[in-house]
């Protein structure tokens, strides 16, 4: 499996946004499980189907319908429901796929130190704050459209109203997108289209915590994943 540049990593971990968190409760209970060792642990916006216009020379289109960001990329994409994945605590997951031959993992936080927390059929995280994380490969071929269905769940993991905030970092170090949506529920969908010659280096799923908490609700919400498609544009 190939390791991730600490120097990458660190430049991710950068250009998350800062979200506002309880204590590090994890579905699972435990504060914290370590990993193993060997699996490692984002330009202007243009905005597609239903999103406003962001300003000229943008180098990310951000897609809210499915089939208009499958019809902008190019055949022989890697797609993938989950529905391989246990549910419960999972390791990070790693994808060789697509007609090119995708490079890319699946895990949490930056440095992948803790578990995937995943439904029947979903990813998600076990620790309440951290991301949902999608990251390709430096040396693969490159990566310059990803999307997937995005939401917040709750602690058993049934899907609840808040914000998703999605990260998309470039290969180059800089922040592709930051998309912010109040989700209605596993049917949202996101996907990001990049310029030629601008691979996208991964994105980052967080879900917001409730603030101020509503009276008799948990603030608690975790980031969710389903219908990852991972491709190139023409």
């Amino acid at each position: 499996m190939k390791r991730l540049p600490v120097l990458r990593l660190a430049l991710l971990a950068l250009a998350l946004p800062a979200l506002p968190a309880t204590a590090a409760a994890s579905r699972s209970g435990a504060a914290a499980v370590v990993l193993d060792a060997s699996v490692p642990a984002l330009p202007d916006r243009l905005f597609a189907s239903g999103l406003e216009t962001a300003p000229a020379g943008a180098a990310v289109t951000v897609y809210t319908d499915r089939a208009a960001f499958l019809a902008a990329i190019e055949a022989g994409y890697a797609e993938h429901d989950f529905s391989e994945i246990a549910p419960g605590p999972g390791q990070p997951i790693h994808y060789t796929d697509g007609s090119a031959g995708y490079n890319y993992f699946i895990f949490t936080g930056i440095f992948a130190h803790y578990t995937l927390y995943n439904g029947a059929g979903f990813v998600s995280t076990d620790r309440l704050g951290d991301p949902v994380s999608v990251l390709t490969s430096i040396d693969d071929p490159p990566i310059t459209a990803i999307g997937g269905n995005v939401w917040p769940s709750d602690f058993s993991l049934l899907p609840t109203g808040g914000s998703i905030v999605i990260t998309v970092l470039m290969q180059d170090g800089s922040t592709g997108a930051t998309e912010t949506l109040q989700s209605a529920g596993p049917d949202d969908f996101r996907g990001f289209v990049s310029a030629p010659g601008a691979p996208i280096a991964g994105i980052f799923v967080n879900a917001a915590q409730i603030d101020p908490p509503v009276p008799g609700e948990s603030p608690d919400r975790w980031p969710t994943l389903d219908n990852l498609v991972v491709g190139s544009a023409p």
